[in-house]
């Protein structure tokens, strides 16, 4: 679904916004059934992709817990968004709004990486907040795949920065 955006001041257009399927909260990620705290924190925060298109930069947002039952819905919205965006564009994975990634978010990251290098569009990582970034960081990924400080995320020359 798209929907008509505020107009943008930077890309002199409008810009579209699209929110992608929503799915239920998984499950505890030991396979366990949650608890009752897990419960409530992960039924106040579904998982959703959020899509942003500006000209020739995409920008998706996943909020909630990128896991093994969530990772094709945010799959299906790069997906989407490659697709529909003009050929040499940059898309912009923002990863403030996940609340946990586990190794199937991490291989979809770097899958991801491969795309872009592959198809030849610029690919720009804003990584998440703490704890949440811990796994990036533990596996080395923040020294080998395009992360960038938000602000930097929107410009063309985006620079590299580390991890925080």
């Amino acid at each position: 679904m798209s929907i008509p955006a505020h107009q943008s001041a930077a890309s002199g257009g409008p810009a579209l916004l699209t929110v992608v399927e929503t799915s239920p909260p998984s499950a505890d990620r030991a396979g366990r059934a949650p608890t009752a705290r897990a419960a409530v924190l992960s039924a106040l925060v579904p998982f959703a992709v959020e899509v942003q298109r500006r000209e020739h930069v995409t920008t998706v947002r996943p909020r909630g817990e990128l896991d093994l039952t969530t990772a094709e819905t945010l799959r299906g919205a790069l997906d989407a968004a490659i697709s529909e965006s003009p050929r040499a564009a940059r898309l912009v994975l923002d990863l403030r709004g996940l609340s946990f990634m586990d190794s199937t978010g991490l291989h979809l990251l770097v899958a991801l990486n491969k795309r872009a290098q592959r198809d030849g569009f610029q690919l720009t990582l804003i990584a998440p907040a703490a704890p949440t970034a811990r796994a990036i960081r533990l596996s080395g990924l923040d020294q080998t795949l395009p992360f960038a400080a938000p602000v930097d995320a929107v410009d063309a020359g985006a620079i590299r920065s580390p991890l925080m």
